[in-house]
Order: structure tokens, then C-alpha cells, then sequence
């Protein structure tokens, strides 16, 4: 059988520790997440039952829950580095500057002959 060897380097990162912790934190958090989603899926219902239709607000915190569970568990799982909110940058900063284009400054002159007569006279 061959052995491991075990770079003490490697180990000793403060980049995987600092990962660990957040892995640890993020692991706590989507726990209490899990909890929420029952309880607003439970609320929900509720208005389907009496209403039948869903709430929209509440579809719409859903939504937002959906993507947290998502980045969270991407996360967790290392399917990417990027740290799920509020460490998440906003994807909506970057298609708003980029649609903003090019700024035109004009003058306008304004037509004053009349407003002049009608206060002389």
C-alpha cells in the first residue's frame, strides 16, 4: 500500500480555514432557512386554500429564498467559490451600467418674446 504524503503548507492555508468557517456559518444558516421555507410554504397554502391563488409577495420572497438555498448549497458543495449573500455581488449593478450609454448635453433656448409682451402690456 502507498502512503500519503501531506504537504503541511497546504493545510496550514488561511484561505481553506477562512472557507471552512464560512462553510460552517453558511451550514447554520441554510438550516434556518430550511425552517422559514416550510413555514412560508405552510402560509402559503393557506391562501391557496382560501383564496385559490397564491400570494404574490409571498411568491415573490420565494423567489429570493430559492436563489439564497441555491448559491448557499453551491457553496457548501464547492461548486463555486463565490460566497452566497450578503457577500454576493448584485448582478443587477452590472446590466444597468452597462445599458446606460452615452450622456448628450444640449442647450435649449427658450422662446421669451411672448412672455415679455404679456407683462408689458
Amino acid at each position: 500500500m502507498s502512503k500519503i504524503e501531506i504537504d503541511k503548507e497546504e493545510i496550514l492555508k488561511t484561505s481553506k480555514w477562512i472557507r471552512f468557517v464560512f462553510m460552517f456559518f453558511y451550514g447554520f444558516v441554510i438550516n434556518f432557512v430550511l425552517t422559514i421555507s416550510i413555514g412560508v410554504a405552510i402560509i402559503q397554502f393557506l391562501f391557496y386554500l382560501f383564496t385559490s391563488k397564491p400570494n404574490a409577495s409571498i411568491a415573490n420572497f420565494n423567489s429570493h429564498l430559492i436563489e439564497f438555498f441555491h448559491d448557499t448549497l453551491a457553496f457548501l458543495l464547492f461548486q463555486t467559490d463565490k460566497k452566497p449573500f450578503p457577500f454576493k455581488e448584485n448582478e443587477n449593478n452590472d446590466v444597468t451600467e452597462e445599458s446606460e450609454g452615452e450622456v448628450i448635453e444640449a442647450e435649449l433656448d427658450a422662446d421669451t418674446s411672448e412672455t415679455t409682451e404679456e407683462i408689458k402690456d
